[in-house]
């Protein structure tokens, strides 16, 4: 009898470690996930706060402008121009980063990132990454600029995979804001956490196909230390690491931003965009949408906010496109955003590692995206 209770007790231990050895990988995500959400969430939460008084205060800077010459008017008013789209500009980005890098240097000023990195590293060698390229992958969905170039620390063998998974998977502030103001203004807000899930899954069957085998087993050779013991954040350098990540964003990103405000009120101007509402049509078939979803994904490929300019209306409150199923919706939502990285990414790409890389990443990533986007149109009908 006692050898029985003996076995008993001592084989629920043994189920109660393994089960909590299976639950360990989902907990670090959830972990690492935390602070994109929380600053998503309440940074977004702040913009709309301040967005209407700052549209406000430039109401008569942009009725004055409007009265320019057309041209003139169009680069700096109207719908895509600099001053026109400042506060999208501004407070849909600048609160993100701040919050987010702020949580995350104190991640990694604790210890917490090593810890995360020794529980989630057997997992992403099925992928082609090592554990902290996953950290620098997160750090996108504040910017991706910054992450791009803290790739530089990465092992040789991954930080093509690492720079492929901020291109295609991380949503950055712009991105992620304007998807969830289009799930809002079409009444289905429920459908943020489904394009989130679609968004993981899809960029996880993207990595694990389009990374070469020599990579995969040069990452599986990649020995994680033993996991640091954690400790209080160093305040001061927490501090000094936003600033200096906030510091790349303004000096690297913004003034690529600046000009691209430029690009979109000239093709505006040129009525281009309106064009590529007919051209495109036909192509956007193959996606179950219509004509008028073509300028969201024409200005996703330029910049991540150009989701919400191309589907929103003025009020924000509805939509332009016709858009009549939740299939349809996450469809245009998923191209406008994934079908190609925005100019800034391109241009950072370019930069940071070969243009050859860029344009391999850039066709490689539009097929992909193109082939996932039919499938979720398709097969979203069906649940329809």
């Amino acid at each position: 009898m006692n050898f029985a209770l003996y076995f008993s007790k001592h084989l629920l231990l043994r189920s109660g470690l393994k089960f909590f050895n299976f639950l360990k990988p989902l907990i670090a995500l959830i972990i690492l996930f935390l602070p994109a959400a929380i600053a998503v969430i309440y940074a977004n939460q702040c913009a709309d706060w301040l967005y209407n008084p700052l549209a406000g205060i430039l109401e008569s800077t942009l009725s004055t402008i409007n009265s320019w010459p057309s041209f003139l008017a169009s680069l700096f008013g109207g719908n895509y121009g600099l001053v026109a789209m400042f506060p999208f500009l501004i407070l849909y980005a600048i609160p993100t980063i701040i919050v987010f890098s702020f949580l995350i240097e104190i991640y990694k000023s604790s210890g917490l990132i090593e810890r995360i990195s020794v529980i989630l590293q057997p997992s992403l060698r099925l992928i082609g990454l090592g554990s902290r390229d996953l950290v620098r992958v997160i750090m996108g969905f504040g910017c991706n600029v910054p992450a791009i170039v803290s790739s530089r620390t990465c092992n040789s063998c991954s930080r093509g995979a690492c720079v492929s998974a901020i291109s295609f998977g991380s949503a950055c502030s712009y991105q992620m804001s304007s998807t969830l103001a289009v799930f809002a203004a079409a009444g289905m807000a429920g459908l943020g956490l489904v394009y989130v899930l679609i968004l993981s899954v899809t960029t996880l069957i993207y990595l694990r196909f389009t990374t070469p085998k020599a990579l995969l087993l040069a990452t599986n050779k990649i020995e994680q230390s033993s996991s640091t013991p954690l400790k209080l954040p160093t305040w001061k350098t927490v501090w000094a690491e936003t600033r200096n990540t906030l510091k790349q964003f303004i000096v690297m990103a913004f003034p690529i931003f600046i000009i691209i405000c430029f690009v979109a009120a000239t093709l505006d101007w040129l009525n281009i965009l309106s064009w590529s509402s007919n051209i495109l049509a036909p192509v956007l078939a193959l996606f179950n949408l219509p004509g008028d979803a073509a300028s969201a994904v024409v200005l996703g490929a330029v910049r991540k906010d150009g989701i919400a300019i191309g589907l929103l209306d003025n009020g924000g409150a509805g939509l332009k496109a016709t858009l009549n199923t939740p299939a349809q919706v996450m469809t245009a939502v998923y191209l406008a955003g994934i079908l190609l990285p925005c100019l800034v990414t391109v241009l950072t790409i370019i930069r940071e590692i070969s243009w050859k890389f860029a344009a391999k990443l850039c066709a490689r990533q539009m097929i992909w995206a193109s082939g996932f986007g039919i499938i979720i149109a398709w097969g979203g009908t069906i649940f329809s």
